[in-house]
């Protein structure tokens, strides 16, 4: 079983120690930052908060992650990254609720991703509501782009977990409870799989599973618990709008998935599979992942997720072609490419995808009239652009409107 224990944060203060009283979380920021630069790859390590409601923007955001901690067993978190290496999704983990650590910092190639604290790209990011602790680094003379990345990586997770210790001996306002077992075979409810496609392209272009990239041949049986529980990281500087580490650590798809377990369903399992990058492979993968729902986990129904751009329809159609034909009914999460006219939004379509949930068109150019105030990350974004000032910019440039798994706030209106 899996508790996550919830500690709501309403207030974050600047002081001489890291403290949790009631809902405010006091921060020793000297501590903090000398935790992170002892990592010799960072120069520098600014720490601002943003507050919703303020006229603040954060530019150049590479990642998103929640506080959290194990309470027992002299573990951390994120296990084979800043935390010794175990299984995760199961024991009572701590979590700082309402706050969010985001990383930012100017890395070579990166696409562009911003969270705006007021005005009209906060009514869509669930960010805009996130207190957020804003880590912007400078590398160290001489680090390159890859050795600069992995810093920052290390250190939003480090941060995260330094942030969370400060809830231990405390009570939490609420735990919520997973405890997934395997459906019987006799349950009349539908068991559906959940098939949860992770892209692992090379550096930047990876979700790191315990620690490491998830570029596998083949697709892998995990618990529904193990991926909210710190096991999948996002390391990438594209699409961080997306597929942030807070995305994974709060899938809104399991998570639903498990509140109605033993209701009207049975979670029949966990499958991740890789978006490989060989027609041939993405083939197989499907294949595999079909047959491993039907036989291995008996699944009446699956859903299937996808992870970065279009490359990814063709492998959630493929693996929806399988399925159907295994009898198992699919449903499909999907983001839309269509650009910013409009076009056909899928790059590939199969005739058995007869139940799709677009998860939002991120191509569509979207107008922020209201100047901000502050910038936090840079002045200019990576185009030029006025940090502060009116923009013009893709949806996908939102970080925490997109998200894969259904955490988000915009919906379809049919004209």
């Amino acid at each position: 079983m899996l508790e996550l224990a919830l500690f709501p944060i309403s207030e974050v203060t600047f002081g001489g120690s890291t403290r949790l009283v009631g809902r405010t979380l006091q921060v020793d920021v000297a501590e903090l930052q000398a935790l992170l630069l002892a990592d010799d790859r960072l120069a520098r390590v600014d720490i601002d908060l943003a507050v919703p409601g303020t006229r603040t923007r954060i530019v150049h955001v590479l990642d998103v992650v929640e506080p959290r901690i194990k309470v027992a067993g002299g573990q951390d978190y994120f296990p084979g990254l800043v935390g010794p290496l175990y299984v995760a999704g199961s024991g009572r983990t701590n979590v700082l609720s309402g706050l969010a650590v985001v990383a930012t910092g100017e890395v070579h190639d990166a696409m562009e991703a911003i969270v705006d604290m007021a005005g009209r790209a906060a009514e869509f990011s669930k960010f805009a509501r996130t207190l957020n602790l804003v880590l912007s680094a400078t590398p160290a003379e001489g680090v390159d782009r890859v050795g600069f990345a992995r810093a920052l990586l290390e250190a939003r997770l480090k941060a995260a977990v330094y942030l969370a210790k400060a809830s231990l001996g405390h009570l939490p306002a609420e735990v919520v409870s997973h405890d997934w077992v395997r459906p019987e075979p006799s349950s009349a409810l539908p068991k559906i799989a959940f098939i949860y496609y992770l892209q692992s392209r090379g550096f930047g272009r990876e979700r790191l599973f315990y620690g490491v990239p998830f570029a596998v041949p083949f697709p892998t049986l995990v618990s529904p618990t193990e991926g909210l529980d710190g096991a999948i990281v996002f390391n990438g500087h594209t699409s961080p709008s997306k597929n942030v580490t807070y995305n994974h650590q709060n899938n809104a798809t399991l998570n639903e998935l498990l509140a109605r377990q033993g209701r009207d369903l049975w979670l029949a399992g966990t499958i991740i599979a890789n978006h490989n990058t060989v027609f041939a492979h993405k083939e197989r993968t499907a294949m595999l992942a079909a047959r491993m729902a039907k036989h291995l986990l008996g699944a009446d129904g699956v859903i299937i997720s996808k992870d970065g751009g279009g490359q990814g329809e063709v492998d959630v159609m493929l693996c929806c072609d399988r399925c159907e034909e295994m009898g198992l009914s699919t449903v499909l999460l999907t983001t839309e490419e269509g650009g910013t006219g409009g076009s056909f939004p899928l790059v590939h379509v199969s005739p058995r995808a007869n139940a799709i949930v677009s998860t939002g068109t991120i191509s569509e150019l979207v107008t922020l009239d209201l100047p901000m105030e502050r910038a936090i990350g840079g002045d200019r974004l990576s185009d030029g652009q006025d940090a502060v000032g009116r923009l013009e910019v893709p949806f996908t440039a939102l970080c925490g409107a997109a998200d894969i798994q259904g955490g988000i706030n915009i919906g379809t209106a049919v004209y």
